[in-house]
């Protein structure tokens, strides 16, 4: 049998992040802003500080608002997948790991899915690493690791389906 190896690597598209980093450049406006005000009117012989302020509160902003870049990273190889989170480019955390011969079910539920997550809730662990909301093409995966039940949601492209399907036929339905 040959080797397979997958990779596909989608950066996280979402309302409220960009929602927090509008706010977050706005509140760095705004305090770039009053602290001119304060320097300028209240404490004029501190003036010279004012570069020193500003270098701070932008480099602040931009240090913080990278955090808010979330790319996912599925791995397939040989039956095994592989997800991993990248928070700004920089730190990788795995987030799941799992053989596909050990998934109970494996399906596509295009609307529903948050209904049957909220239905189970109190019975599996969710992990959740949907990229995209409003894109089509969602699948949940249930299995069993260390004897905790957990529902793995994803947007996994139909290549790694696939090759998916090939490791455990019975279980995983396109």
């Amino acid at each position: 049998m040959n080797d397979i190896f997958l990779e596909y690597l989608v950066k996280k598209k979402s309302k409220e992040d960009v929602l927090k980093q509008v706010l977050l450049i706005f509140g760095c406006v705004l305090t770039l802003c009053a602290a001119t005000f304060i320097l300028i009117f209240v404490y004029p012989r501190f003036i010279g500080l004012l570069p020193i302020i500003y270098g701070i509160v932008i480099y602040a902003t931009v240090y913080i608002r990278r955090y808010y870049s979330i790319e996912y990273e599925y791995i397939f190889t040989n039956g095994q997948l592989d997800i991993d989170k990248i928070l700004g480019k920089t730190r990788r955390k795995s987030v799941v790991s799992l053989l596909c011969k050990n998934i109970e079910r494996a399906t596509w539920r295009a609307d529903k899915i948050r209904i049957i997550c909220g239905s189970i809730s109190t019975e599996r662990e969710i992990i959740d690493t949907i990229f995209d909301p409003a894109r089509r093409g969602k699948y949940y995966i249930d299995y069993t690791q260390g004897g905790k039940k957990y529902r793995l949601l994803f947007q996994p492209p139909e290549k790694i389906l696939e090759n998916m399907k090939r490791y455990n036929p019975r279980n995983i339905n396109l």
